[in-house]
């Protein structure tokens, strides 16, 4: 299996990431050969992704690999963030506006205000954050009044955590803010699991406890560029390769069921 890895130089975010995810690679006996993004705009990895997807993988950034399923001819996936079926999971209220909409609630409708808002279809477009005041807006100030964005009410949270997922299982649950020792419902998780039912083979949900100690699902993330979060090197590639394959049009090849 020959792995392309975008290229992450120290100081970028996935830096640590992608070093240890190409020696997990690696140890799998995989060839992975780093590669800039400029190279796969000009079509210098399309001989093996289109003629040999079989054996080709690529590892980067959401926005790489979306570049790349499209320099393979495959369609891009849509973004899951709430997928409509986990509904019930969500614990609040959560809806879809546009920049220009939430920069006039800042003048005109304050009680409107704080929001959590995050981009819909350009998810590195800026960071989710939070709005109360017009401060906030600031940083956002080149965002497109037109650019649809996600809105969610802002409720008190105790702790959040993530859940790595792959063909139904979970693969590990990793804490990344709030308190440590305040832990998920695990029924809620695996309630929510089962709903899941046309999820893709491997992706990761958010989860958090709320001040009044209720587990809400934060948000769903897809699996071909998935952070790490704690999980074993051999499972995360596994994910990671299962994704791809699922959305290149391949078949599911079993990487990942061993324990």
């Amino acid at each position: 299996m020959r792995v392309y890895s975008l290229n992450a130089k120290q100081g970028d975010p996935r830096y640590l990431q992608a070093v240890q995810g190409n020696y997990w690679f690696w140890q799998r006996g995989y060839d992975v050969v780093g590669f800039e993004r400029e190279q796969l705009a000009d079509g210098e990895l399309d001989a093996d992704l289109i003629g040999d997807p079989e054996h080709t993988l690529v590892y980067g950034s959401v926005a790489v690999v979306r570049d790349a399923l499209i320099r393979a001819g495959r369609p891009e996936p849509p973004n899951l963030d709430f997928p409509p079926c986990l509904a019930q999971f969500v614990g609040r209220k959560v809806f879809e506006a546009t920049m220009g909409q939430i920069r006039s609630w800042e003048s005109s409708q304050p009680d409107q205000l704080p929001v959590h808002i995050k981009p819909r279809d350009r998810h590195k477009l800026f960071a989710g954050k939070v709005v109360s005041t017009y401060r906030d807006l600031l940083s956002l100030s080149g965002v497109p009044f037109e650019e649809p964005v996600i809105v969610q009410e802002v409720i008190a949270l105790t702790s959040e955590w993530r859940a790595s997922i792959l063909r139904g299982n979970v693969l590990n649950i990793s804490h990344y803010k709030g308190d440590p020792l305040v832990f998920p419902d695990i029924n809620v998780i695996r309630a929510a699991i089962d709903c899941f039912r046309d999820a893709p083979i491997g992706y990761g949900m958010d989860w958090a406890v709320t001040a009044d100690a209720r587990t809400i699902l934060v948000e769903v993330n897809d699996g071909f560029a998935l952070g790490n979060y704690g999980v074993r090197g051999y499972h995360y590639t596994a994910l990671i390769e299962c994704r791809w394959r699922e959305l290149m049009g391949l078949e599911d090849n079993g990487v990942g069921l061993q324990w």
